[in-house]
């Protein structure tokens, strides 16, 4: 692919790459020129709050018209900016073109006017973004408005709706937000901008967005971008390394939202394992949520615990629960999952290494098409958090509620078969840490997808609500007996 030169976005300006233009290394042996950041500081803050205002005196309703707008412009087989973008993503990423393609599709749905105003209401409410709210009861001289922030949000690349998420999510707060892209889709959220820009290039929302690449780590941009004067929340969707990282630079008055890396898993009860048509539904559903978008999002399952003894015979049903698992990737469409091209050649040396430990471990498969891992132990294996490929380790356990041990606030989406013992574990998981319980019940793959996926607009990610979290709270108290109260 020929270089790509990416435009660092201003506030509804383009600085396009010239003698200052620096060269990156994406990932997958893509490479893109950008003006250097470094030089472009003052252009990628806003520093002054006053200058929110715009945004800040923006009806709701006229944010949501322009966003949906810009939602219907986000068509690939329409936008040569998301093509580009696409094609990046595509080389710098770690999704096959189907799935980076059915990615790709959702972007306008995401723009839905219904669902953003839903999304706000249900999170903020839009009466308190929009004006002061008296508090009622006796306290009418008490009013309460959301404002909007200064956020520099720091994304993810491993899914690109992310991109489209924390711009929706910006013009949604009145916020005015710095994206630094990562280094696997360092051009989606610039496209969504630049699309911004040619259809309401002064609108306060396009005003409002900036968009830059910069290595993870820099210390010069970290150090000039995170300060009270310039930025008031951050958002890290990074990996540990990168949340550590930006934690030097906090001081009071500055609130990090940290999306730290989260793993998922699935249980499968004793009931799972009693007929052939209960395993094989409970595989459909295993391989549904370890294989959508190919293992990797935070949400895909990587450990399934089985309520199973140890001795061989058992050992050999939880094996042909792996097996009917594998043999089940072939089922899901494309836009979910598609064999790799390219063998983990890292976790196979760790598969490798243990294959012929029979007496603690049973292997099958590759990390072209798929495979398990079965412990004949209860514990999962040492390097559990290698697993991708559409690899997983099955882990026998006495009772479904031993797995308890294993969660914490890492612990974000657990799949779950049969639907009967829901009620009895939820709230003792939800004790534990685990954020998302869904199920693994349909026997069809879009119908488990969509039973996995299918949330109200303002549920909560991670455990927390991001929206509500990215403004700013502020309480108004007149004088109970002031003259504007009568």
């Amino acid at each position: 692919m020929a270089m790509v030169d990416i435009p660092i976005i201003a506030r509804g300006r383009l600085i396009m790459p010239g003698d200052d233009a620096v060269e990156f290394k994406g990932r997958g042996g893509s490479a893109f020129r950008q003006a250097d950041p470094h030089k472009h500081v003052h252009d990628l803050v806003l520093g002054d709050t006053s200058r929110l205002r715009d945004l800040h005196d923006t009806p709701m309703a006229g944010i949501v018209e322009v966003l949906a707008e810009l939602g219907k412009q986000l068509s690939l087989d329409d936008n040569p900016l998301l093509q580009e973008s696409f094609e990046l993503a595509l080389q710098a990423g770690g999704l096959a073109e189907p799935i980076l393609r059915g990615v790709y599709d959702a972007l306008p749905r995401m723009f839905d006017a219904d669902l953003m105003l839903a999304l706000v209401d249900k999170t903020i409410g839009l009466r308190y973004i929009d004006g002061w709210v008296p508090g009622g009861n006796g306290f009418e001289t008490v009013s309460i408005r959301a404002v909007g922030t200064r956020q520099l949000h720091i994304t993810a690349g491993n899914v690109p709706v992310v991109a489209a998420m924390t711009i929706a999510r910006a013009g949604l707060t009145k916020s005015d937000i710095l994206i630094k892209s990562p280094s696997n889709d360092p051009l989606t959220a610039n496209a969504i901008a630049r699309t911004l820009i040619l259809i309401a290039p002064d609108h306060p929302v396009t005003r409002h967005i900036a968009v830059a690449y910069w290595k993870g780590g820099d210390e010069f941009m970290d150090s000039q971008i995170v300060r009270t004067s310039r930025i008031d929340k951050i958002t890290a969707w990074g990996g540990m390394s990168s949340v550590r990282h930006i934690q030097k630079f906090l001081t009071p008055g500055i609130d990090l939202t940290a999306l730290n890396p989260k793993y998922s898993m699935s249980m499968v009860g004793r009931e799972g394992l009693e007929s052939d048509e209960a395993m094989q539904e409970a595989a459909i559903g295993l391989a549904t949520l370890a294989g959508f978008y190919n293992q990797t999002a935070c949400a895909n399952t990587r450990i399934v615990y089985v309520e199973s003894d140890t001795d061989e015979d058992s050992i050999e049903q939880v094996v042909e629960l792996g097996r009917k698992m594998v043999a089940a990737y072939a089922q899901l469409p494309a836009l979910l999952s598609v064999p790799f091209v390219t063998a983990n050649r890292e976790l196979e040396a760790e598969m490798d290494a243990i294959r012929d430990e029979d007496d603690f471990y049973h292997v099958e498969g590759d990390t072209l098409n798929g495979g398990f891992i079965v412990s004949k132990f209860n514990d999962r294996i040492e390097f559990f958090d290698k697993l991708s490929n559409r690899v997983v380790n099955f882990v026998p356990v006495d009772s479904l509620t031993d797995v308890i041990k294993w969660c914490d606030d890492t612990t974000q989406t657990v799949g779950l078969y049969p639907e009967s013992r829901r009620a009895d574990l939820r709230d003792a998981f939800a004790l534990a840490g685990v954020q998302r319980l869904v199920s693994l019940a349909g026997g069809d793959p879009m119908t488990v997808y969509a039973n996995s996926h299918h949330m109200p607009p303002g549920s909560p990610h991670d455990g927390i609500e991001p929206m509500r979290r990215s403004v700013r709270w502020v309480v108004d108290m007149q004088p109970a007996h002031s003259p504007a109260h009568g």
